[in-house]
């Protein structure tokens, strides 16, 4: 009995995080990518340049802190490549990062 009730907690488990996981996703805000490095959202565009390198970025290293998920874009797929947004820490809604894979893109400011 108890080989039983834990193969299924095997079977079931995995099945219940997965579902979690694809739910949160589907209900996460998503950014349009266009040509030149922009991402809109509401018809609001976010671009990254010199000025906000500078700004988020001493020496080549960032001088920010990501702090939670905020979106992903059009490209991004649940099962394959991620491309999301983060909000930084400390920072207003107007600032954003951009992470392709496991790797920073850029830091995005409302233009």
């Amino acid at each position: 009995m108890f080989k039983v009730k834990k193969r299924l907690f095997f079977i079931l488990a995995p099945l219940l995080l997965v579902s979690i996981l694809f739910i949160y996703d589907a209900n996460l805000d998503v950014y349009t990518t266009k040509e030149g490095g922009t991402l809109v959202y509401n018809n609001k565009e976010f671009q990254t340049g010199y000025d906000t390198h500078n700004q988020f970025y001493l020496n080549g290293e960032r001088n920010f802190e990501i702090d939670k998920l905020i979106g992903k874009t059009d490209n991004s797929r649940f099962f394959g490549f991620k491309e999301s947004v983060w909000s930084i820490k400390g920072e207003s809604a107007n600032e954003v990062v951009f992470v392709k894979g496991l790797m920073i893109e850029g830091v995005y400011r409302r233009k």
